[in-house]
Parts: C-alpha cells; sequence; structure tokens
C-alpha cells in the first residue's frame, strides 16, 4: 500500500515540491496525418471522403489544423437510423495493434458524430444545412483549408501515442462508408482535465 501511495504522490504536481513523472494518458491534442478509405477489394462503397490535412506545428499547439477536401454522401442519408462502429488501433514497436479501441454504435450515427467529433460537425456537415436538421443530405461536402477542432468533449483523457481510427458506417447489414483517419495524440500543454 505504501508503494502505491508513493507512486501516486510522485505523480501529482499538488503537495510535491519536486518534479513529477510524466504520465502516458492525460489531456491531450490530437491532429490528423492521413486519411483514405478502406474499402473492400471486390466492390466500392457508396461513401467516400478525400482530405488533406496541413501539417501539425509542435511550437504553435493550440493552431488549428487546416483540411482541404470533401466527404461525398451518395444516395441515402446518414441519420439517426444508420450505426457507426469506430476501431482505433495503436502503433507499437513498428507495428499497429489492432482493436485498442472499439466503440459500436447500433443506431444513432448522426448524434454520434454531431457529439462526439464537433469540430468535424461544424466544418463539414453543418455549413448551410438546416442546423435542426437530423440527418446529412446526399451530396458532397466540400472544405477549402478550413480548420477544423479535433477535440473531444467526451473523452477528456486517453493515452499518447499514434492511432489508426477506422470508421464504419451502414444501415441493418449494408455498409456505406469505411473511412480510415491516421492520427497522433499528444499532451496538451499546461492541459489539466
Amino acid at each position: 500500500m505504501a508503494v502505491i501511495r508513493t507512486a501516486l504522490a510522485l505523480m501529482c504536481l499538488a503537495g510535491i515540491h519536486g518534479k513529477s513523472i510524466h504520465s502516458i494518458i492525460g489531456p491531450f491534442v490530437s491532429y490528423a496525418e492521413r486519411f483514405y478509405m478502406c474499402e473492400p477489394d471486390n466492390h466500392s462503397l457508396r461513401w467516400t471522403w478525400y482530405l488533406r490535412a496541413s501539417h501539425y506545428n509542435p511550437l504553435k499547439p493550440n493552431e488549428l489544423q487546416r483540411l482541404t477536401g470533401n466527404v461525398t454522401i451518395a444516395t441515402d442519408p446518414l441519420d439517426n437510423n444508420c450505426w457507426i462502429k469506430i476501431i482505433g488501433d495503436t502503433r507499437s514497436n513498428n507495428q499497429w495493434k489492432e482493436n485498442a479501441l472499439v466503440c459500436h454504435f447500433r443506431k444513432n450515427a448522426y448524434r454520434v458524430i454531431k457529439e462526439n467529433i464537433p469540430g468535424f460537425y461544424e466544418r463539414f456537415f453543418k455549413m448551410g444545412d438546416d442546423k435542426d436538421a437530423r440527418h446529412f443530405k446526399p451530396r458532397v461536402y466540400e472544405v477549402d483549408n478550413g480548420t477544423v477542432d479535433w477535440g473531444s468533449p467526451n473523452v477528456p483523457v486517453i493515452p499518447y501515442g499514434q492511432y489508426r481510427f477506422r470508421v464504419l458506417i451502414g444501415k441493418a447489414e449494408n455498409t456505406y462508408a469505411c473511412w480510415v483517419a491516421n492520427s497522433r495524440v499528444v499532451p496538451r500543454p499546461g492541459g489539466h482535465v
């Protein structure tokens, strides 16, 4: 028990006159490095994204990243009847460790996007649409050098590192999209939960 108290005391700054042990989990800044699709070999999916992100500047960690490209939702709207599955793989020992984080929402894909990545939602889907809409209409959503905040209000802390997020969206047994975003999660400068 004394060992646990000592370890906890060394990790906390309050009440200690000295240096703390840096954690591998905590408040974070995330940024995207690459976007692509993970379509099956035998056919293409209905929804696509073609995005390019600006480089992250570690000397200016609070500067928002800029995106250029488009998200295309073809034929069927993305609404709360759709399911969404987010699979996060981590990079360790020069290889991907699959399924480190898995979130599967059997309904409410629209709400999941709006509440969990509001910066992406605001940049792409809210622009020009009815603010009270409960779906993303089939069309091409474009952005040209627009800033995006990758913060997630429902995830205050996360392990730092390199991630590959696979986002699958569909309805019933049909998969409409399989999007991939390679990203990094770094400590927020001076950040506290």
